[in-house]
């Protein structure tokens, strides 16, 4: 559980970059090339290494995926994975699930 007295912050817009369950889904190449350009780094986190991240800096976060797998195609990252890995992160992680209503 979130201890308030040891958190500074809590970010509630984060997205699950890399499922740890499955292979990169490359539906859109342009979007990687993008982000490698506007984050200056071609590695997106895994969810554990998001928390990792969070807890060093003493801050929780709210993180969810986005569901746009019927709209674009691009596979999501299951609900589940993200439920799964608040439950092991309990102190810095707040999951947020994502349903595409299509």
């Amino acid at each position: 559980m979130i201890d308030p007295d040891n958190i500074i912050a809590i970010d509630v817009h984060t997205h699950a970059e890399v499922s740890c369950r499955q292979p990169h889904d490359d539906y859109r190449p342009e979007l990687d090339e993008a982000f490698v350009r506007y984050f200056k780094s071609g590695q997106r986190p895994t969810i554990q290494e998001t928390a990792d991240y969070y807890r060093e800096r003493k801050m929780a976060f709210v993180m969810f995926t986005v569901d746009s797998e019927f709209a674009v195609g691009k596979r999501r990252i299951p609900n589940e994975e993200v439920a799964e890995a608040a439950k092991e992160n309990r102190d810095v992680m707040i999951p947020f699930a994502s349903i595409d209503p299509h």
